[in-house]
């Protein structure tokens, strides 16, 4: 059907991009984890970190493309460069705050979570590196955005695919050739990045118009409430971990490990629920409601199947990949748990990335912020909190109070929409 064409054709490219950016992540660890247990742990506590960070650009760079791309279904092109430039002057005003935030506060930050001093010194060198660079991450981000709302998918791709290859080459010859160790890893990412927005900015098809000093009303109205919901997601996460470090430091090092696995699991729902973003308010800019309701329809199925294969291939070759990264049994214990799970959370995880991806695409952020706050704080956090305290469940706890969180949130979104007429 030209429905699920119309959706790969965008979203194929966001799903090779996204592996590529998870790939990052996993050489990364990868290149830590010859580094001891405590280097791996410091480096997962603190990109729980960037991720929050992370989590704001993509909610930025959301917003940018329900804007231009609803420009596009309106066919009014002419607003195409204000907006574009108003976004890239909120992402740096952003990156500039967070950055200075990281540098003064990272290192406190991971110790008030509860990590040991040797895990919090480690983590810390590389929080301060990487985030207090953060602007070169949130500029892929929109500029990512900005191209691909304009029909430009798979260029954002081909610039992540060098990205990788020379954090890769830049990580490795740091480590094994000039034994930098942490530092060495954060600046083979730094510079990876800072070269993917050089390459991004110089493929933008128009001219930016000048800066002013105010900021974009549209563009605030649909990001801080995705802003939101992202940071709750985030924060969230933040917490679990947290609760996940009382564990101790081989169950958070086997946590890094299989998320590190697992974040390839959902590279699909990622790339379809972007492609559902665009599709969903390029359908509200021509007033066409059953059109949105075959793009959400299509959507699920397609990420659903996707995320299944995926998960299942990591399922089975679960022990030889988490025996890359180390040999101590707690952690491959831990690392086999995470998987398992991700694996029979795939159907609500597909349901929550697409219906919140929806309520996006329509301008209406705010229900997903509802969603996340509800479900994260008082279902994922509440729940595990409980199984991990009251019942002594362990990580087992944390995997089952995710996958109740994921179904509640779906089940929210997915009700609401019922309802929901274009107006």
């Amino acid at each position: 059907m030209k429905i699920y064409k119309d959706i790969l054709q965008i979203a194929m490219p966001v799903m090779a991009e996204n592996f590529l950016q998870f790939l990052m992540g996993m050489v990364d660890s990868y290149l830590v984890s010859h580094l001891g247990l405590v280097a791996l742990s410091g480096v997962a506590v603190a990109n729980n970190l960037i991720t929050v960070f992370q989590a704001i650009f993509l909610a930025l760079g959301g917003a940018v493309s329900v804007i231009l791309a609803s420009l596009v279904g309106r066919q009014q092109s002419a607003k195409l460069a204000h907006h574009a430039t108003e976004a890239l002057k909120l992402t740096i005003l952003i990156s500039l705050v967070l950055g200075l935030l990281t540098i003064c506060f990272g290192r406190l930050f991971l110790l008030f979570l509860g990590a040991e001093k040797a895990v919090a010194h480690a983590g810390g060198v590389y929080l301060v590196l990487v985030g207090g660079t953060i602007a070169f991450l949130g500029l892929m981000v929109t500029l990512g955005a900005i191209l691909r709302s304009l029909g430009k998918s798979q260029l954002p791709m081909y610039v992540s695919l060098v990205s990788n290859l020379l954090n890769a080459l830049f990580s490795a010859v740091a480590v094994f050739v000039f034994q930098a160790g942490i530092v060495g890893v954060a600046f083979g990412t730094i510079l990876s990045r800072l070269i993917a927005c050089l390459i991004l900015l110089r493929s933008i098809p128009f001219q930016f118009s000048k800066p002013s000093w105010k900021l974009d009303r549209e563009l605030i109205r649909l990001a801080l409430p995705a802003t939101g919901e992202r940071l709750m997601m985030r924060a969230g996460d933040v917490a679990v971990v947290a609760i996940i470090v009382s564990l101790g430091t081989a169950v958070v090092a086997g946590n890094a490990i299989g998320e590190a696995l697992t974040q390839f699991n959902y590279m699909p729902g990622l790339g379809i629920a972007t492609a559902t973003v665009i599709l969903v308010a390029q359908a509200r800019g021509s007033h066409d409601e059953k059109r949105i309701r075959e793009v959400v329809r299509a959507s699920y199925l397609l990420s659903l199947g996707l995320m299944l294969l995926i998960a299942t291939t990591i399922f089975l070759f679960s022990g030889p990949l988490s025996g890359l990264y180390t040999d101590d049994s707690l952690a491959l214990e831990a690392s086999s748990l995470v998987i398992v799970f991700s694996l029979l959370g795939s159907p609500t995880t597909a349901g929550t990335l697409i219906y919140t991806a929806l309520w996006q695409g329509l301008g209406k952020a705010q229900l997903p912020f509802y969603a996340t706050s509800l479900g994260m704080w008082f279902v994922r956090i509440g729940i595990a909190s409980v199984l991990i305290f009251g019942f002594k469940w362990g990580l087992v706890g944390v995997c089952l109070a995710t996958i109740l969180d994921n179904f509640f949130r779906w089940l929210f979104l997915s009700v609401y929409f019922q309802k929901y007429t274009l107006k």
